[in-house]
């Protein structure tokens, strides 16, 4: 430093600090020219690494087929409430707080490691994906909380992943990686995640939308803990004991307790909270003033008003998704369904068809667009195929081609009439809400 007297304030006498010095030499102090050696080193290294305290911040690792974005943002949200800084990665982009520093589908081990290296984040919630784990792992060795929200037919047919016990197994590398002091959070009620509980180091732990699933009336028996939706609450099981949290109508994700695959999502977020040690008090807090907006969960239930109708987008993009979706808005009063859907290119013949024939349960009216990853495909083929699963689904609804993403969306929404839905079911989520957002100011201009 430099300054007229070093003992004020820098602020108040005009000095400034002029070098810090990052690799500071400690050799004229433990080797001097002249006198007794003192070891300076080991007083910065206890200073700055205290015995006893933890040298590594908590890892939260959050795989499955669905639910995955929305559970690590849960998440997210929850260990911010409760005072910490977080690090997460999500299929939408890498975020600190709740800066996003790198946008795109962020979920291997290279955005885990950006995450990781950031100093000032205190606890890292990372979503973690099929693709990232066969191509390079997962970019740390060991995670203090796994959770595994289902396994479904989702990618498969890609490098040498042609089964459910296939794709088990992939998943299956996270809860195998959490610590012998950690937890992994397990759906009791899906058989290939429940079967990796053989697997886990650490300690194990349940969720389930039923509280008398016999794997979790096991787990009570044996004193465990769980997670079950219990008389309309996220209720907590340790042994016999329970302990409500919240009720469901109260927890705007999960739309008044209609979505059913949403309070999944919160059971397995809210599980893993509580036995990371969140009180239950911020944990219930953060579940109330989660909201299924385009800001905190982009693209997964996002629903808009337009004009004298309502747009709802939606990631489904597997059959086990869209089967969810079906189950929620068929408990919606609209007068008439339209839904926007395009086909991954890289899914099997049997997967385009099951989501045609899904989509043509769902909807009186159907547009089918090209989407943007048709991976080796050609657009004609895709087309093909949903069409043959709508002709399957036993239902006739309109079907149009429209196979431009703007165009078929300002189409739907062009067309459609008072008290109609119009779904979309998002290819690429930024795509369609920039072209959502260009709609809707286009009518407020108006």
């Amino acid at each position: 430093m430099i300054a007229p007297n070093v003992s004020d304030p820098l602020r108040e006498n005009g000095g400034g600090i002029i070098e810090i010095n990052a690799a500071p030499g400690f050799r004229m102090h433990l080797s001097p020219s002249e006198g007794i050696g003192r070891n300076v080193a080991e007083h910065v290294v206890d200073m700055l690494f205290p015995p006893g305290k933890p040298s590594r911040i908590p890892i939260f690792a959050i795989t499955g087929t669905n639910g995955k974005t929305t559970t690590t943002r849960l998440i997210a949200h929850v260990l911010r409430g409760s005072g910490l800084t977080v690090g997460f990665t999500t299929t939408d982009g890498t975020y600190i707080k709740n800066n996003q520093i790198t946008a795109g589908d962020n979920t291997g081990p290279v955005s885990a490691q950006l995450v990781l290296k950031d100093p000032s984040v205190q606890v890292a919630v990372l979503e973690t994906a099929r693709g990232g784990i066969i191509r390079s792992g997962l970019g740390y060795d060991y995670c203090d909380i796994a959770v595994v929200t289902n396994v479904a037919a989702d990618h498969l047919g890609l490098k040498d992943i042609n089964t459910l016990e296939d794709l088990a197994r992939v998943k299956a590398v996270v809860p195998r990686s959490v610590s012998r002091k950690g937890f992994a959070v397990l759906n009791a009620e899906d058989e290939y995640v429940y079967k990796m509980r053989k697997l886990v180091n650490g300690q194990v732990v349940y969720f389930a939308m039923d509280e008398d699933n016999e794997n979790i009336r096991r787990n009570a028996r044996r004193g465990g803990i769980s997670c079950v939706y219990e008389n309309g609450f996220i209720t907590l099981l340790k042994g016999k004991w329970k302990v409500r949290v919240e009720k469901a109508i109260n927890i705007p994700l999960t739309y008044g307790g209609r979505a059913d695959f949403m309070i999944q999502n919160v059971l397995a977020a809210t599980l893993a909270c509580f036995v990371h040690g969140v009180s239950l008090e911020d944990i219930r807090v953060s579940l109330t003033t989660f909201t299924p907006s385009t800001a905190q969960t982009p693209g997964r239930m996002n629903f808009i008003e337009i004009k004298d109708f309502t747009l709802l987008i939606d990631f489904a993009h597997n059959p086990a998704g869209l089967l969810g979706l079906r189950d929620f808005i068929g408990k919606l009063q609209y007068t008439s369904k339209t839904g926007i859907l395009s086909g991954v290119g890289d899914r099997r013949d049997e997967d385009l068809r099951e989501m045609g024939r899904i989509a043509g349960e769902m909807f009186d009216r159907l547009i089918i667009r090209r989407g943007d990853h048709l991976r080796g495909r050609s657009e004609e083929s895709i087309f093909e195929l949903l069409q043959s699963g709508v002709k399957e689904s036993g239902k006739d609804p309109a079907v149009e081609i429209i196979k431009e993403t703007e165009e078929s969306v300002v189409h739907a929404l062009n067309t459609a009439k008072t008290g109609e839905l119009v779904v979309i079911l998002a290819d690429s989520v930024q795509e369609d809400l920039a072209i959502i957002n260009k709609y809707r100011d286009q009518l407020a201009a108006v």
